[in-house]
C-alpha cells in the first residue's frame, strides 16, 4: 500500500476512536462546521484502491454543506490538513432534491449556471479529474434551512468515473446549530372602544419570526379624578412574518371592580407580548405602552 494511503489509514482510526462534537452545519458563512462523517471508497485518480474518512473538526476536519436558491443542486465541500473534496449533486430541471434514489446521473456541468433535464453528480477529490461519468446517488434524509442552509443530509453513492473502478460512499450532516430566538413585536392601538356600561376594549397588533402563541396583556388606566386602573390580557396565535391582530376588555380592580372608564383622551396603557421559545424553550416578551383614546 502506497505511503499516502498508510498514512490516511492510520488518521482514519485515529478519527474513529473520538465521539463526534457538537458543532453546525449552515451555510458557507457559518462560523461553525458540522457534525457528520463522510466516507469514501475506490480508485480515484492514483491506480490504487484507497479509502478514508471525514469527520467533523476533531481530526481538523471540516464538512460544509450549502444548496442552491431552489434547493436543485447542493454542494458539499470536505476539507482537512493537507486533503479537500467535493461533491455536487442535482436534480434534473425544474425539481428540487428531495429523499429518493437518482439513477443514471451524468457529470455535474463545467459551466456554472448550466441545468440539465436528468441528474448529476461528482465527487471530486485530490487526485480529480474526470471527463465522463455515470453514477446515482440516495438521499434518505434531507432537511433544508433558511437559504441555503441544509440542517440535515443523510445519503449514499455510487460514481463510475471513466477507467477507474466505482466510486462509493456516503455523507451524513446534522445543522446543531442553535435556532435563532423567536423575536416579538407589539403595537396598541390609538383608539380604544367604550360601551355604554364603562367598559374599555383595547385592541393592538403583534408580529413573530416563529409560529407561537402570545400572551397579551397589561395595565389600563385613568384619572377621572378618581384613579381607575384595570388589567387586560388575552392569547393569539402568531403567524410567521404576518401582523396579526388582538383585542382584549380591561376589568377593572381600582378604586373596586366594575367602575366605569369614561371618554378621555388619556388613558395610559402599559402592555407586553409574551411567548416560551418552542426551539430553546426560553421566556422571550416585548412591550408597548400609548396614550389611547376612549370613545
Amino acid at each position: 500500500m502506497p505511503a499516502r494511503a498508510v498514512a490516511r489509514a492510520a488518521a482514519v482510526l485515529a478519527a474513529a476512536a473520538l465521539a463526534l462534537p457538537a458543532v453546525a452545519v449552515g451555510t458557507a458563512q457559518a462560523a461553525e462546521m458540522p457534525q457528520g462523517e463522510f466516507n469514501w471508497a475506490g480508485g480515484q485518480g492514483d491506480g490504487f484502491d484507497d479509502q478514508a474518512r471525514w469527520y467533523g473538526p476533531g481530526q481538523g476536519d471540516t464538512i460544509d454543506v450549502t444548496a442552491s436558491a431552489d434547493h436543485r443542486a447542493l454542494r458539499v465541500t470536505i476539507t482537512r490538513p493537507g486533503d479537500s473534496w467535493t461533491m455536487d449533486l442535482a436534480a434534473p430541471a425544474g425539481q428540487a432534491l428531495a429523499v429518493g434514489t437518482y439513477e443514471n446521473a451524468v457529470k455535474t456541468p463545467e459551466m456554472p449556471g448550466t441545468v440539465l433535464d436528468r441528474p448529476s453528480m461528482f465527487v471530486n477529490g485530490y487526485y480529480g479529474g474526470c471527463a465522463t461519468l455515470t453514477g446515482r446517488f440516495s438521499i434518505s434524509e434531507l432537511v433544508f434551512g433558511e437559504g441555503s442552509a441544509v440542517k440535515k443530509i443523510n445519503l449514499s453513492y455510487e460514481q463510475d468515473c471513466d477507467d477507474r473502478s466505482v466510486l462509493k460512499g456516503y455523507l451524513m450532516a446534522n445543522d446543531v446549530t442553535p435556532p435563532k430566538p423567536v423575536a416579538l413585536g407589539m403595537a396598541v392601538g390609538g383608539h380604544g372602544r367604550l360601551s355604554k356600561t364603562g367598559q374599555a376594549t383595547l385592541s393592538g397588533t403583534v408580529t413573530c419570526t416563529k409560529p407561537v402563541k402570545i400572551s397579551v396583556g397589561g395595565s389600563a388606566s385613568q384619572e377621572q379624578p378618581k384613579f381607575v386602573q384595570g388589567f387586560f390580557r388575552t392569547e393569539v396565535n402568531c403567524v410567521t412574518g404576518k401582523t396579526v391582530a388582538w383585542q382584549a376588555p380591561v376589568q377593572v380592580h381600582t378604586p373596586e371592580t366594575n367602575t366605569p372608564f369614561i371618554k378621555s383622551e388619556r388613558l395610559k396603557v402599559f402592555g407586553n407580548a409574551s411567548t416560551t421559545d418552542p426551539d430553546l424553550g426560553t421566556y422571550v416578551t416585548v412591550s408597548a405602552d400609548k396614550w389611547v383614546t376612549l370613545r
